[in-house]
C-alpha cells in the first residue's frame, strides 16, 4: 500500500509553448514599460517648453504694457493703412474711367477739375476758344457716350461760360455710370 500513495506530485516539464508565451509576455511588458517611460519624458519636455513660452509671453506683454503710446500709435497707423487700401482699391476703377475720358478730350482743351466716385464723375474743362469746346460738346462727348463698354448712364452739362479770372471758356459736365 505504501507504493500506491504518493503525496509528491509529478513535476511537469514546461513545454515549448509555455516557454514562448513566457518570453513573449516579458518582451511585451518590457516594450510597454519603455514606451510609457518615453511618453512620460516627452510630456515633461512639453511642459518645460510650455512654461518657457508662458514666461516669454509675460515678458512681451509687460513690454507692450510699458509702451501704451506706441500701442495706440501702432493701432492708429494700422487703421489708417486699411482705409488707404480701401481708397486705392476704389481709385483703380475711377482711374480707368478718367483715363478713357481724357483720351476723348481734344488736345487744346484743358482739365481744370476732376472729382467723383465709381458712379459719378464731375469734370470741369476749359479752352481758349469756343471751337474747341464746340468740338468737345458736339462730337467727342457723343462718341464717348455711344461706346457701350464704358457703361455710361447719362452725361449732363451743368455749366457753360467764361471764367472771368482766367478769361478762358469753361464747361462743367457730370457723367453718371451704370
Amino acid at each position: 500500500m505504501k507504493d500506491s500513495i504518493n503525496l509528491v506530485s509529478k513535476r511537469r516539464k514546461p513545454n515549448a509553448f509555455h516557454k514562448r508565451f513566457f518570453i513573449a509576455s516579458i518582451i511585451f511588458f518590457s516594450l510597454m514599460f519603455l514606451i510609457s517611460a518615453g511618453l512620460i519624458a516627452y510630456r515633461f519636455t512639453l511642459i518645460a517648453k510650455l512654461n518657457s513660452l508662458k514666461d516669454e509671453e509675460q515678458v512681451l506683454t509687460a513690454r507692450v504694457n510699458l509702451n501704451p503710446e506706441k500701442k495706440v500709435k501702432f493701432l492708429t497707423v494700422r487703421e489708417r493703412l486699411s482705409e488707404i487700401q480701401k481708397v486705392l482699391n476704389q481709385r483703380k476703377n475711377i482711374n480707368a474711367k478718367i483715363e478713357s475720358l481724357s483720351e476723348t478730350l481734344p488736345f487744346d482743351v484743358g482739365v481744370n477739375l476732376i472729382e467723383g466716385d465709381e458712379s459719378k464723375i464731375r469734370l470741369r474743362v476749359e479752352a481758349a476758344d469756343l471751337a474747341s469746346l464746340n468740338t468737345l460738346i458736339e462730337q467727342k462727348i457723343e462718341e464717348y457716350a455711344q461706346e457701350r463698354n464704358r457703361g455710361i448712364k447719362r452725361i449732363e452739362m451743368n455749366r457753360f461760360g467764361l471764367n472771368s479770372s482766367s478769361l478762358l471758356y469753361e464747361a462743367t459736365f457730370t457723367i453718371e455710370f451704370i
